[in-house]
């Protein structure tokens, strides 16, 4: 994806309703060197991309998903989890917790399905998670249930009888809890 120039959104405005979806005064910063959007929850800084070609529905999509973590992943637990179980746990954490937060902020604002629906149409229309060189069948079953929750409704994500107990595992997901022996 490009980063040459900036969305076609008022990013001045869009900021101002992140801090209101977020119910508080984060800090909102946009560059062209930031590959995906990100929320920083121990300095609750919301990272933008600027992506050329931006849709108003893209970037809307980015700014929930993020604020949905500022409003619903515990800082203190997930970096209790993190330091409990290692870097590499983090990125089976963050797919799990997307799923999950995704599926807060849109039960919270009704109304942004169609942006989240929109946002990945777009990034599967762009290939943004390059599925088309590696192909969906040599991911991995994480990488596969990352797809699943986000781009599953464009593209068709396999998953075996076994696999297919863990996507519904990640899809009743209702808390961040964690357990002693997770």
């Amino acid at each position: 994806m490009t980063t040459e120039t900036a969305p076609t959104t008022n990013t001045n405005s869009l900021d101002k309703l992140a801090k209101l979806l977020a119910s508080e005064n984060i800090t909102v910063e946009h560059s062209a060197t930031v590959l995906t959007a990100s929320f920083d929850l121990e300095n609750r800084v919301l990272r933008l991309p600027v992506w050329k070609q931006m849709t108003k529905e893209l970037y809307h999509m980015l700014v929930l998903h993020e604020v949905s973590h500022a409003l619903n992943t515990p800082t203190k637990e997930w970096r209790r989890q993190v330091e409990l179980h290692g870097r590499q746990f983090r990125g089976f954490l963050n797919i799990v917790e997307d799923a999950r937060i995704e599926r807060k902020i849109k039960t919270k604002f009704p109304g942004s399905r169609r942006d989240f629906y929109d946002g990945y149409k777009s990034l599967a229309d762009r290939d943004f998670f390059g599925i088309k060189k590696r192909g969906i069948d040599n991911l991995s079953l994480i990488n596969r249930i990352n797809l699943y929750f986000k781009i599953g409704a464009f593209t068709k994500i396999p998953f075996s009888a076994e696999e297919q107990r863990f996507v519904d595992m990640v899809e009743k997901s209702a808390t961040f809890r964690s357990e002693e022996h997770t």
